[in-house]
């Protein structure tokens, strides 16, 4: 009679024939050794408790982290809801992005902010607004961008880049764009970070599309640009 060797294939086979082995046998689950990721060596019961507790604070993080995702939107929405009431109130096209701008720097972790607009009568580019003079020249440069009418997130090209943040344009390492209103006929919103990985195309833009939908709303509801007075006249 020769000896056997019993391969781990054996013993696999077996086990997937018995499924109620360790039920005829519950002492043999005791009596089985593992050892977990640290090298710790447990019964197999003991290993399967704390493979269970690993688990189970697993996701009482994840669930701690979807809370925390869902109280801070709340509290961008409700302050997305109380920069519109604001905005409903102004009849002066510089305290509208003046107002704008303090809501996007206190709820939006961005390096560089800036409101890209036609001329307005009364307003002038800050650090935060850019007012395009020459719109010959911005329709060429973001031509595709306006054909397109999507946000962009990730890097933008140099010239768009030195375009809208001059000698700053350098530093930038990611950016997300946004059309305000159709195809970008009332300008644009552009957030900007120093960290080239900051705004990536993977990233969620629906918050910061309904900004932009509410600075069209009331641009275009309440002023009337330089260019569009003169075709009126």
């Amino acid at each position: 009679m020769t000896n056997k060797t019993i391969t781990d294939n054996d013993v696999i086979h077996f086990l997937t024939a018995n499924t109620d082995f360790f039920i005829r046998h519950p002492e043999q689950l005791d009596a089985l050794k593992v050892s977990n990721k640290n090298g710790t060596v447990a019964s197999l019961v003991n290993h399967q408790v704390n493979v269970l507790k690993e688990r189970n604070e697993h996701l009482k993080s994840r669930l701690a982290t979807l809370i925390g995702y869902a109280e801070e939107n709340e509290k961008t929405m409700s302050q997305v809801f109380e920069l519109t009431l604001q905005l409903s109130q102004i009849s002066h096209v510089a305290n509208v992005t003046k107002h704008f701008t303090r809501f996007v720097k206190q709820s939006f972790d961005s390096d560089l902010f800036k409101i890209v607009v036609p001329t307005y009568e009364n307003l002038k580019s800050s650090a935060s607004v850019l007012c395009v003079e020459d719109s010959e020249v911005f329709n060429q440069v973001f031509s595709e961008f306006m054909k397109n009418n999507t946000p962009i997130c990730g890097r933008l090209q140099k010239d768009k880049l030195e375009f809208i943040f001059g000698e700053r344009a350098g530093k930038i390492g990611s950016t997300v764009i946004l059309p305000i209103g159709l195809h970008a006929q009332k300008g644009l919103l552009v957030f900007a970070s120093f960290d080239e990985n900051k705004f990536n195309p993977e990233m969620s833009t629906d918050l910061l599309a309904r900004l932009s939908q509410i600075l069209d709303r009331k641009l275009k509801n309440t002023f009337s640009s330089a260019k569009e007075i003169t075709a009126q006249n």
